[in-house]
């Protein structure tokens, strides 16, 4: 099996400089991807949408990720020296994407919109986390947790602002704003890394030797051959996990706005409150996990995450319910970096960061895709109230799994590097 030695030059100020333009840049994706969710009660009443048709919408954004990020991350690797050309134009395609979702004027349009939008982000995460990846490589996991908070924040903030400017514009002029911005952000970033030399180095050895096709798929399932039992066992954490999760960020908003009677502002809030901790909490955990392990990281953030999820369900609505909210916003999106954090460390060194995170991200978002669906089953079978209980169970068969690594937690963790 080739290993390709990294390049050891230690990052200076303006690397850092640039790796925060890359970690700032990806707010905006989900700046966008979740004040959706707080207009998507509009669109369901507009539409008139049923539980299994708003479900559907959840389905295509994760399943065209899906997809397109195992293919994009495949494609990532064989073009190491155009990764920085692959994050511009996924910026500015997550910006079109958007922009047609405002021009859509009918169900189907907005889902293929959406699907382009989907498509754009899930090639930036295998790309922009493996830069980062080869940068960093003895802070892995604080960086793309770090990177991960670069996204709560677009997660907190989109529905704040999408709460308050949906009072005072129609949703479609929200979502044509998003080219523009992604024009701005892309430019932004562009002129950020052209002076770093750590990024613009990094892969620069493969310019004109590329890895043939066979080769690349070789090293692949090299890998995978293996260390085939810890990662398919990564694989199968982060589907379990990501299809509970996969109704949280659709369903929660239709729950407050049909089962509780809350006003668009007061979704926008909780939605907000359901990724912010994770701002500071998730560079934390990354942190730990650097110094302890991924595993024991993963397994108290699950635990965590089911005991919440049965006390979301018993409390129903009021000032418990808020807290609660904001609580799980502290554990909600640290497992999928962590596991990403882990995968990076076996596969360290053969340039294939995006082929790995690819396979992963493409099982993460196929059941993710999946979920908000199934919710929907669930949910017009038992009701809005039955959300909580599916999280909750969904996260406990995680943790379950999450027992099944430890045979094979200290071989993961002593292949890092």
């Amino acid at each position: 099996m080739a290993a390709v030695t990294q390049v050891s030059t230690e990052p200076e100020l303006r690397d850092h400089v640039a790796a925060g333009a890359v970690i700032t840049s990806h707010t905006l994706q989900h700046l966008y991807g979740h004040a959706f969710w707080v207009i998507l009660p509009t669109i369901y009443a507009a539409l008139g949408l049923n539980p299994i048709t708003a479900g559907l919408i959840g389905t295509v954004r994760q399943v065209g990720s899906g997809v397109s990020s195992t293919v994009g991350g495949f494609l990532v690797d064989r073009l190491q020296h155009r990764r920085l050309v692959i994050l511009y134009l996924s910026l500015i395609a997550m910006g079109l994407g958007y922009f047609l979702v405002g021009l859509a004027p009918t169900y189907v349009l907005i889902l293929a919109a959406l699907g382009v939008a989907s498509i754009a982000g899930s090639i930036w995460h295998p790309t922009a986390r493996g830069l980062l990846s080869q940068t960093y490589p003895q802070r892995r996991g604080f960086m793309i947790t770090v990177d991960r908070s670069a996204g709560s924040v677009g997660d907190s903030a989109g529905p704040l602002l999408a709460g308050w400017l949906v009072a005072y514009l129609l949703w479609q002029q929200i979502f044509l704003a998003a080219f523009p911005l992604a024009l701005l952000f892309a430019f932004l970033l562009w002129r950020l890394l052209r002076r770093s030399e750590a990024f613009q180095n990094v892969g620069a050895r493969s310019r004109g030797q590329a890895r043939p096709f066979r080769e690349q798929v070789r090293d692949l399932m090299g890998l995978f051959r293996e260390n085939r039992r810890i990662l398919s066992l990564l694989i199968l954490i982060k589907a379990v996990a990501g299809f509970g999760q996969g109704g949280l960020f659709l369903w929660l908003p239709l729950y407050l706005s049909e089962y509780v009677g809350m006003s668009t502002a007061g979704i926008g809030f909780h939605l907000a409150l359901l990724t912010a901790m994770g701002t500071i909490t998730n560079p934390a955990f990354g942190y730990l996990s650097d110094r302890i392990g991924r595993m024991p990281v993963i397994a108290i953030v699950l635990a965590a995450k089911v005991g919440i999820a049965v006390l979301l369900a018993l409390s129903g609505a009021g000032l418990i319910f808020t807290l609660l909210v904001a609580v799980m916003g502290a554990f909600n999106f640290v497992v999928n970096p962590l596991v990403q954090a882990w995968a990076l460390d076996i596969a360290h060194g053969r340039k294939l960061e995006g082929s790995t995170l690819g396979v992963l991200d493409g099982a993460n978002f196929i059941f993710t895709g999946i979920g908000p669906l199934m919710v929907g089953v669930v949910v017009a079978a038992w009701g809005f109230e039955s959300l909580f209980w599916y999280i909750a169970a969904l996260s406990a068969a995680a943790l379950v799994v999450v027992m099944f690594t430890l045979p094979f937690a200290r071989a993961g963790w002593t292949n890092r590097m």
